[in-house]
Parts: C-alpha cells; sequence; structure tokens
C-alpha cells in the first residue's frame, strides 16, 4: 500500500507532497479516479479528465480496486461525472464520440443523440429520422460507413417509450376522424383543401389551429328537428333528391346545417337538410297514404337548366308559327329566370317543340311523293284544311307530322261528304258554342261551304277536321269536360289525376277521351262477383275481408267495391291452406341458439336441416329450429363422434348419467314374468308396449319426432326415404322422381304439407300417417321389436289427440264417434 502510495504521489492522507501545479493537477485528477471512477467506464474518465485511456487504466490498476473510499453501489455515466468534475452538466459538444461495438456492428446511444431523437420523433417519419442521426453520427465518429437505419431508431424510440403516432404541434387524421365519428369526413376536407396538413412519416398531421377553425364552423341542428337523409328509406327514394327538393324550396320548413364533426350524425362538406318532427310525421303519413308528396309535379332545377341550355342551342327562327303560339304575345324568355317562371306549364308537345332541331317540313312535292299522290291532290287537301301549311319566305311546307297523319287518314282530300259537317253537328260533337264557330268562320280560320244538293242545299258545312284540330288546340274547360264525359266536376277531377293532365288552360280532347275510357272502366271483381268465380259465398268473402287477408279497392269517382287480380290470388291460395301460419312456439329456436344447444357448429347444423336430419322454418329472421329433432339429431351425433376431445352438451351428459343409473332397473324388468310400469301404462289403449330397450335408430326416431310434431312436414318424409333407400342397397332416386310420387301416388300427403295435425279428425289423421309410412317405404326390417312398438305408441299417441279434438277449417265435419282406431300396418 505504501507503494503504491509514493508511486501515486500522495500521502496515507490524501494530501500533496510539493506545491508544483503540474503535481497538483496529476494528483487531483488520479484522486479523482480513485474516488469516482469505482464502476464507471474508462472512456468516460478519460474524457471528462481529459486524459488518455491508458492513463485511467493505469490508475486503477496501481490502485488495485482499492482507495481511500469504498465502491459506490451504482456507476457514474459521463453526465454524471462531467458534473462532479466541471461543476456543470456537459454540452452537446463536450460530450464524448460514440463507441462503436463490434458484435453489434453498431455505435452506442448517448444522450445527446436521443434528445435530438425525442424532439424529431412526431414531426418527421423514422426513415427521415434516420438519415438525420446518420448524418450526425458521420460527423462525430468521422467513420464514413456510421449509419442509423429505421429499425436501429424504431428499436430505440420504442426503449424511450414514444411511438411515431405521437405527433407534435398537431392532431393525426386517425385521431382526428375519432374524435368526430368519421374517417372519411376528415379525409375528405383534407383531400379539398378545407384542413391543412403536413406529412410525417406515415401519418397526416394537422396543426391544432386549423383543426379548432375547422371545427368552430360546425353547425348543430335546431331542437326538435329530424335530419331529412334519414326519410329516404320510409319514403322509397333511392336518389339523394331529397337534398335537392329542399334547395329549390319543395320541402316545407327545411333548413340546412352543417353538423360535420359531430359524432353520430354523418353528412357531407355541404351540410345536412333538417325538417321539423312534426314536418317528418306528416310527409311519411302522406307517403302511406298515396297522397302527393309537396315535390310532385314541381320542376327541377338541373333538368330546367339542361333544357335551357338545349332550347338556345336549337332556337328556332323568328317566323316558326308554332313557337310564336307556344310563347303568345309575351314573346319567347327574355332570361333564365323568365324560363323557369313559364317553361314548365307547358304541355309536353310544346316542350318536344321548343328543344327538337328546328325543320320547316315537306314542300308539297316531297309531300306528294313520300303518300305516293299527285301535287294536285295535295293542293286540294290544303285548300279544304285537311292539311295545314306554314310559309317560309315564298315557300309552302308542311309538317312532317301533319304529313303523316294526312297519310294514316288515307289521304283525304276534302271533297267526300264525310269531311263535312253542319254547325249543328259541330256544336254537338265538339262542343263549341254558335257564337265561337261564327267568329273562327269570319276569321278564316275554319273552312266553311254551303250545300248546294237536295237536303244539303243553303246550309253551312264546316271541315271536321278543323273542328277536331281547333278543339284539340284549345281544350276543354272542366265544366265542357264533365258534361261531354257526363260526370261531375269533382269526379272530373278525380279522374284528371290519373290521366298525368298537367293542369293547363284547357283539357285537350285525348285527355277527356281517356278520362271517358277511365270512367267507363270496370276493373276487378266485385265481392258477389268473386264469390261466383271462386265457387264460395259472399259471407265467406267478407269474412276475409275483416280479417285482413284481403282488401277491397274503391275508385274516387264511384263507389263501386271491387277486388284487384292479386286479391283474388290470395283468395285461392287461402282455400287451399285450412290455417293460417301461427307464431312459433317456445320448441322452435334460431341457428345460433339451436347450435349451441347440440353442442355444434353453425355449419354442422345447417348440413341436418339441408339433408332433412331436423325440421326447421324459414322467418323474415332467419331459420328456426325445433328443438326435440336437434335434441334427436345431437344424440346421434355424440354417439359416433370422432373428435377425442369433443365435450357433450351438460343436458346430453346428464341424460346419459340418468340412463347409466337407470340400467340395474332396466335389467329387472326385462327379466321373464315381469313387466315395466311404463309399459303397462303406455299400453293401457291396446296391446302395444315396447319390449326392448335397444337405442332407436335414426329412422325409428325421425319417425318418432315426425309423428310427434305440431305439423305435416315434407322434407323430413324425403330424407327418410333417402335414408331407406340407401339401407336397402338401391340407387339414389332423382327429385323430380321423388315429386312424381306425391303427386301421383301420395296428391293427399302432398296437399296436406304445412297442415297442423291439431286441424284433422282421427281418420285424416289415421291416412296421412299411413301414407306418410308408405311413402317413406319402412318395412319390419327396418326396425327390430322394441323400436317398432315405440313408433306404434307414438301413431296411437297422435291418433287419440286427434281423435279428442278433431275439427277443420272451412267444411266442419264430426267424425263417426263409434268407428274404432285404425292402427296402420308398416309395410312388408
Amino acid at each position: 500500500m505504501a507503494k503504491n502510495e509514493v508511486g501515486l504521489g500522495l500521502d496515507l492522507q490524501g494530501t500533496p507532497r510539493g506545491g508544483d501545479s503540474t503535481a497538483d493537477e496529476q494528483l487531483a485528477w488520479q484522486r479523482f479516479v480513485l474516488i469516482h471512477g469505482s464502476g464507471a467506464l474508462n472512456r468516460d474518465l478519460a474524457q471528462v479528465l481529459g486524459r488518455t485511456v491508458a492513463e485511467i487504466e493505469g490508475v486503477k490498476q496501481a490502485l488495485g480496486g482499492t482507495g481511500g473510499r469504498a465502491a459506490r453501489g451504482g456507476k457514474n455515466g459521463f453526465e454524471e461525472l462531467f458534473e462532479l468534475w466541471h461543476g456543470r452538466p456537459p454540452t452537446d459538444a463536450e460530450w464524448r464520440a460514440p463507441a462503436f461495438y463490434g458484435r453489434r456492428r453498431s455505435y452506442e446511444w448517448l444522450p445527446p443523440e436521443v434528445a435530438m431523437l425525442a424532439t424529431l420523433v412526431g414531426q418527421m417519419g423514422p426513415v427521415d429520422i434516420a438519415g438525420i442521426l446518420t448524418t450526425r453520427l458521420r460527423q462525430i465518429t468521422g467513420d464514413p460507413t456510421a449509419t442509423r437505419d429505421r429499425m436501429a431508431v424504431q428499436n430505440q424510440v420504442a426503449r424511450m417509450g414514444l411511438t411515431f403516432s405521437d405527433v407534435l404541434g398537431g392532431i393525426s387524421v386517425a385521431e382526428a376522424g375519432r374524435e368526430v365519428g368519421s374517417y372519411n369526413l376528415v379525409h375528405q376536407a383534407v383531400r379539398n383543401g378545407l384542413l391543412k396538413a403536413r406529412q410525417v412519416g406515415r401519418h397526416l398531421v394537422i396543426p391544432h389551429k386549423a383543426w379548432t377553425e375547422w371545427k368552430e364552423k360546425i353547425s348543430a341542428p335546431p331542437e326538435g328537428y329530424v335530419q331529412l337523409s334519414t326519410l329516404k328509406g320510409p319514403l322509397n327514394i333511392a336518389s339523394d333528391k331529397l337534398s335537392e327538393f329542399s334547395r329549390m324550396g319543395y320541402v316545407p320548413r327545411a333548413v340546412q346545417v352543417k353538423p360535420y364533426g359531430t359524432k353520430n350524425l354523418r353528412t357531407t362538406q355541404f351540410g345536412s337538410w333538417y325538417v321539423p318532427e312534426e314536418v317528418a310525421e306528416q310527409l311519411l303519413a302522406d307517403r302511406r297514404a298515396g297522397r302527393p308528396m309537396p315535390w310532385h309535379g314541381k320542376p327541377l332545377l338541373d333538368n330546367l337548366k339542361v333544357t335551357f341550355r338545349l332550347w338556345q342551342k336549337r332556337q328556332h327562327p323568328k317566323g316558326c308559327a308554332a313557337c310564336a303560339q307556344i310563347w303568345g304575345q309575351d314573346g319567347p324568355p327574355r332570361n333564365f329566370e323568365d324560363y323557369v317562371a313559364r317553361y314548365p306549364a307547358l304541355d309536353h308537345g310544346a316542350k318536344r317543340h321548343l328543344t327538337m332541331v328546328w325543320n320547316p317540313g315537306l314542300t308539297i312535292a316531297e309531300a306528294a311523293q313520300q303518300a305516293g299522290r299527285t301535287e294536285q291532290s295535295v293542293r286540294r287537301s290544303i285548300a279544304n284544311g285537311m292539311l295545314a301549311t306554314t310559309k317560309v319566305g315564298r315557300t309552302t311546307y308542311i309538317t312532317r307530322t301533319d304529313a303523316t297523319r294526312w297519310i294514316a287518314r288515307k289521304c283525304p282530300t276534302g271533297d267526300n261528304e264525310k269531311s263535312w259537317v253542319s254547325i249543328e253537328t259541330a256544336m254537338k260533337q265538339y262542343l263549341f258554342t254558335q257564337a265561337e264557330l261564327d267568329d273562327f268562320v269570319d276569321r278564316g280560320v275554319l273552312k266553311n261551304k254551303i250545300g248546294t244538293d237536295g237536303a244539303m242545299r243553303g246550309i253551312l258545312y264546316v271541315s271536321r277536321h278543323q273542328c277536331a284540330q281547333l278543339r284539340e288546340k284549345l281544350g276543354f274547360s272542366e265544366e265542357q269536360a264533365a258534361a261531354r264525359a257526363r260526370l261531375t266536376v269533382p269526379q272530373l277531377r278525380a279522374l284528371l289525376k290519373g290521366v298525368n293532365w298537367r293542369g293547363a288552360k284547357g283539357i285537350p280532347l285525348a285527355t277527356l277521351q281517356a278520362v271517358i275510357k277511365r270512367s267507363q272502366s270496370r276493373q276487378g271483381l266485385t265481392v258477389e262477383e268473386a264469390a261466383e268465380a271462386l265457387g264460395s259465398t259472399a259471407e265467406c268473402i267478407t269474412a276475409c275481408i275483416a280479417d285482413g287477408t284481403i282488401t277491397v279497392k274503391r275508385n274516387k269517382w264511384d263507389e263501386r267495391l271491387y277486388l284487384t287480380p292479386p286479391s283474388l290470388e290470395r283468395l285461392r291460395e287461402v282455400q287451399f291452406q285450412p290455417t293460417k301460419r301461427v307464431r312459433l312456439g317456445d320448441d322452435w329456436a334460431r341457428l345460433s341458439a339451436a347450435a349451441a344447444l347440440a353442442g355444434v357448429s353453425t355449419t354442422t347444423l345447417i348440413r341436418w336441416g339441408e339433408a332433412g336430419d331436423v325440421r326447421r322454418v324459414s322467418e323474415a329472421s332467419g331459420w328456426h329450429y325445433h328443438l326435440d329433432d336437434v335434441r334427436a339429431r345431437a344424440r346421434l351425433y355424440w354417439q359416433t363422434v370422432r373428435f377425442k376431445r369433443a365435450r357433450a352438451p351438460a343436458w346430453l351428459r346428464t341424460e346419459r348419467q340418468a340412463t347409466c343409473s337407470s340400467e340395474p332397473v332396466a335389467a329387472a324388468a326385462s327379466t321373464p314374468g315381469r313387466q315395466p310400469a311404463t309399459a303397462a301404462a303406455i299400453a293401457k289403449d291396446g296391446d302395444v308396449a315396447p319390449t326392448s330397450t335397444l337405442p332407436s335408430t335414426p329412422i325409428s326416431e325421425a319417425l318418432i319426432a315426425w309423428i310427434g310434431a305440431t305439423k305435416i312436414y315434407l322434407s323430413p318424409l324425403k330424407a327418410l326415404r333417402a335414408q331407406r333407400t340407401a339401407l336397402d342397397g338401391l340407387p339414389s332416386e332423382k327429385p323430380s322422381a321423388v315429386r312424381n310420387a306425391l303427386t301421383r301416388q301420395y296428391a293427399r300427403l302432398s296437399d296436406l304439407d304445412l297442415v297442423s295435425f291439431a286441424d284433422l279428425d282421427s281418420a285424416d289423421c289415421s291416412e296421412a300417417i299411413q301414407q306418410a309410412l308408405s311413402f317413406v317405404g319402412v318395412a319390419d326390417r327396418h326396425l327390430d321389436t322394441g323400436q317398432r312398438d315405440r313408433v306404434l305408441v307414438a301413431i296411437r299417441a297422435r291418433l287419440n289427440q286427434a281423435e279428442a279434438g278433431s275439427h277443420r277449417i272451412g267444411a266442419r265435419r264430426q267424425p263417426p264417434t263409434s268407428a274404432p282406431l285404425k292402427m296402420p300396418a308398416f309395410a312388408r
């Protein structure tokens, strides 16, 4: 110890022996190593003290692991050593260079680099961070091959307890989507430039200020209002037209709000429309009652814009008489607003004319060539008013429509007396007044002539064709149309609603003819006519109407009640369905519950149902399975299960334990000369008693389940028939062969499909069971004695129930009480 102290220039008390400053410094750092160097890294001490690693190692070896102070429990790092020596924490430039680990082939992480990494996380991705740290590492170490790869950065971030989803100065799009309840809404706002976001690695980061400003634009819907888009389904509107109707003011009291960003509300950046609850209820009530909606018959702005552009593109010249007549004295629309106000009220023909490519029509020569007539015949027809013409310049044109109609009328020239009618006849047929006809004649609108031969001499006649055209052009008033159709004005208005009349000034002749035809039509059959057609009584049909089986219709223009063809078809179906389908009881369960009861997967249970092993019924909520069938099929399944670790359901394990505990009693009961009490109880009505304790085969088990069901089902019988065919070694039957057998040989059984056993008397029940056994083809060879007896016990129980409460719907009859029960026999 003295040798070491002398060699180091220290006395026993640790005081220097000389006054030289160099010796003091030498003594100071050596003393520092002696006190604080225990457990510290040599490279850290060398960097702090400004010495080499060899010098530090020499001092430690000279000390021999001992000194004036015992080694501390923990070791000092570079930062602690620097602060102890210099009295302050080190700066980044004063840290030593990272050490290179040969085994890891990487450099160590020092606090300055870790601090820089912490500031970069959340501002850029791991790849960008790795590039920055690699550049810094190469500058510090001077090693051009030094790198920080992406994986090293991710590992160090994980050691720091950070994640790259932690962003600085903003909020990620994913977090923003969770906050407002819609990722797509935030992404849409970013794409449309409503939200500014920057890329941080694979994350998009939205600054806090921009996110706050965007959320402030959210406006909550008023209290007591309903989002209009939620009414699309109940209103049966597939398109997004409700918002368009609202923008045009067709939805009463609709308001537009922008609740985007509000949780549980789905909307677009343009906002959503809301209506009061009472308005929503009124819209739904109108839709259910068949009343017109507020937007019915109203023009749509988008359609008007399209037709306005088309009209401007194809606008006809000023000399077009049809356009002048359509627009009237005010002339063509001056702007789009004027067009919107005047265009929707026009009839369909006028709209087609305004938007069609202008064509003056056919010349007289072209019309004659198309009709196969001479030009003289065409000119004669024009003179007599059979063809209307227009003049463009010096050329006379005939519209293509008039030429086509003229040819369809076999090119009349107007010389025939049938082409002319008297004033009185025109007044009766076309409902013109005397004054109106005189005015037409005076203005030259109506061609006329005076008769010269026989009874026609001196009588004024007018063109029949021109009278019809004038009436078509002018239309009828409501009073005139009602008088012609022999209806009242309210009845006429009800009929007009169904013939697409747009409510113009006059009712066109074609519309009036459609109204007359509609008023004279007789749709459907009355109650008496339907009873006669179906071979039933009016009382039965009235009862079906009262219980809601069918509905009757009535036209608004008369009091006649009638049945539509669908209602008649429904009546025919009801005649062959004695009972209505009732709600399923507690012995039926849905797919998941039934599968859990059987202890199998839903796929296995579906396979059982498709094979007919269990009964199932399709309801609106899905397939429902009969629990008795499920239990019976589960017993068979768990007897032959292949999986070693499979565990039967609890009810089956309990049942098996009870069976095992009752085996001694069953053995005693099977002793000759002794009869089980249960067998005597079962056979109290006959000599049928179970004599075997063998387990039932699938055929006997399925037969007992079918006989004990509430209704007659054909699907299990088909499956049993296929199973019996396989047991006999016969080829499988085609579905068509099974259907033919049911149609020809077992028609009665086919008619009773889905009929409840409770609705059959004992005779019909016996017949149904007999046909079912015959259809399945089960014989004595398929069952042993005990199984046969069990089936017969089930049959007897079913027949006893049928005898106790037999009734039928439609035609009630009482079964004979004295007739004995007939037990069906198996096919031999």
